[in-house]
């Protein structure tokens, strides 16, 4: 991605300087104003400080006389033509901000770099005394770039929010609308379409998977409603991904288990689970925040979501689609909301499976127990048994492997946790 970044940016400078691209009338070098000096932070690009602040690529390459606007280095100092230096005040204004719970083994760093924002800004926004002294399941306040604004709302859409107008990869994303008058409401995210679930009276709310591997860029939420007399009216809603904090990792899988790596047990499983996690079950089963499904609190994360993978040594790439908890053989699995099993039976991949609809397109799976305790069909609470800890399937050594596909797309169960949603 850097390295597509840097041909970006210096095409853009190269046709900047001779003149090709025309200068914007609110280029920020009209302005006369004392610059602002940015210190360049590790994980910074050119193109995510233009973005933070709002400026032209070329602007700031010619102001900085960068012969390499692709090359930024940590503790650079860069002059931001026409930015004045912004009170916490102004900052959240500019950029808005969200709140961040933070989670074992986390830094300063490795949050700022989540949402594209410097470490000084966190630590500013919250007046961390120490920013090294962090605790797991303290919330801080943390600045986010905001896409561009949307179109203006016209009837009869009366509000449309997003809770993550900027999302990383892999998260979902909860769409909240009010509509002026009586009218069905849908949704389409890049060709993938969601329900909406009808509040009270006429606000809407529904959920939206967001790839792990999708390309980070500028995307449009599409929403239609449709009058009573078929009349249909679109409103589109300007959504920003950016690049997920996934790392990397190589499995070796023995010879025993290799099988199952052939592309076509894959497909099969995949086409057969498909017949499941693509219905969708028109209203939500679950309520308020996920449980964790076993004992342990939190539980010991030996992979992490959204983590590229290659196996035995191929250089084919994919991700991981769930969180794995470490754990003995036999230990209890529990629903971590309320829903219905869709699957309970022995696959060739994930081994003894169990697969929970909690409504909306949402479904929760169970993979590689030693023995499953509940049937197909059967409901379930919070805290019900309906499993034990295994090594059955395409697995290294004994764990649970859970995980969350909505509409079909893997997202982040630990979001679920940590998070209230809708």
């Amino acid at each position: 991605m850097t390295r597509h970044l840097s041909f970006t940016l210096l095409f853009l400078f190269t046709i900047y300087f001779f003149g090709l691209m025309p200068v914007n009338a609110d280029s920020p070098l009209q302005e006369q104003v004392d610059p602002f000096v940015y210190s360049v932070q590790p994980g910074d690009t050119l193109i995510f400080i233009a973005l933070k602040y709002n400026l032209n690529l070329a602007d700031i390459a010619l102001a900085n006389h960068l012969q390499n606007p692709g090359l930024v280095v940590p503790g650079q100092r860069l002059i931001l033509p026409g930015v004045a230096t912004l009170s916490n005040q102004e900052l959240s204004t500019v950029i808005g901000e969200q709140t961040h719970t933070v989670q074992p083994g986390e830094t300063i760093f490795t949050i700022a770099s989540i949402y594209f924002t410097a470490p000084d800004d966190v630590i500013a926004l919250n007046d961390l005394p120490d920013p090294d002294l962090l605790q797991v399941g303290q919330l801080l306040t943390v600045p986010v770039i905001q896409p561009p604004p949307s179109p203006p709302l016209t009837w009869p859409f009366s509000d449309v929010s997003l809770s993550e107008p900027t999302i990383i990869q892999g998260r979902t994303l909860i769409v909240r609308v009010s509509l002026a008058d009586e009218a069905t409401l849908t949704g389409d995210f890049e060709g993938q379409p969601f329900s909406f679930y009808h509040d009270s009276g006429n606000d809407y709310w529904a959920i939206v998977a967001i790839h792990a591997l999708i390309e980070p860029n500028i995307y449009q939420i599409h929403l239609t409603a449709t009058l009573p007399d078929g009349q249909t009216l679109r409103h589109p809603e300007n959504l920003n991904i950016v690049e997920g904090p996934y790392s990397s990792e190589a499995i070796v899988v023995d010879d025993t288990r290799a099988g199952l790596l052939a592309p076509e047990v894959i497909q099969q499983e995949r086409e057969k689970l498909e017949t499941q996690w693509l219905q969708v079950t028109p209203r939500p089963l679950w309520e308020g925040t996920f449980g964790y499904p076993v004992d342990e609190n939190p539980p010991r994360v030996t992979s992490d979501f959204g983590t590229r993978r290659t196996y035995n040594n191929s250089t084919a790439m994919s991700f991981h689609g769930g969180s794995d908890f470490g754990g003995g053989v036999g230990v209890p699995i529990y629903a971590p909301a309320g829903g219905v099993v869709a699957l309970a039976e022995t696959l060739h991949v994930r081994g003894n499976a169990v697969l929970i609809d909690h409504g909306m397109g949402l479904f929760s799976g169970y993979w590689h127990q030693s023995k499953i305790v509940v049937t197909a069909g059967q409901r379930v609470q919070p805290g019900d048994l309906i499993g034990y800890v295994g090594d059955t399937g395409l697995v290294t050594g004994p764990h649970l492997h859970w995980e969350f596909r909505l509409n079909g797309i893997a997202v982040e169960p630990l979001q679920w946790v940590s998070e209230t949603i809708p």
